[in-house]
């Protein structure tokens, strides 16, 4: 019997985003009682179902980032995030540079679980913010935000995932990390 294919954390990489963006609108979705589906269409990709053949391991731990991004969305990253986009909007021409800026931004002192949940966060945020602002492109635009945070995790992040574990042990990490915050 052939052993499974092994996946790299760089593969898992867009089902975990995914799966935490897809979960991050379903909460939105029950708080606002009806879907987006330009949003919807942007986190699933073009018509592709959120499937991973070779582990529901990804999807799980996609889930369990939403899930701590939820424990932290009420009380942290809010003014933060909201300054960011705030930056990317006085200059929507140069959007995708202010966007790599920021990114780049949040990782100035290092990759730590917490910078990686910002990321995420925002990103999320960013993209519902300019699709419910109605700007024109905006389903395009919001395709290259996505693309340009799973560049730059891909690039810059995998490998720091990768030395302490993978994406499991990631997410184990973040869960600890949401405790220690919230008990400052």
């Amino acid at each position: 019997m052939a052993s499974p294919p092994i996946v790299t954390e760089t593969e898992q990489l867009d089902t975990i985003i995914r799966t935490f963006m897809v979960e991050q609108e379903n909460r939105a979705v029950q708080q606002r009682g009806r879907r987006n589906s330009v949003v919807d269409q942007i986190f699933r990709g073009q018509g592709q179902q959120l499937q991973d053949n070779i582990s529901q391991t990804n999807s799980d731990v996609g889930r369990q980032l939403a899930e701590i991004s939820r424990q932290l969305d009420a009380t942290y990253y809010q003014e933060e995030t909201q300054q960011h986009i705030e930056i990317l909007e006085r200059r929507p021409a140069s959007r995708m540079d202010n966007l790599r800026r920021i990114i780049q931004g949040v990782f100035q002192h290092g990759i730590t679980a917490g910078h990686v949940m910002s990321l995420l966060i925002f990103g999320y945020r960013y993209i519902n913010h300019l699709v419910n602002a109605g700007i024109e492109g905006a389903e395009d635009v919001c395709r290259q935000i996505l693309s340009s945070i799973i560049k730059y995790i891909k690039e810059h992040v995998v490998t720091w995932i990768t030395s302490i574990g993978g994406w499991t042990e990631f997410s184990n990490r973040a869960v600890c990390w949401v405790g220690k915050v919230k008990s400052l």
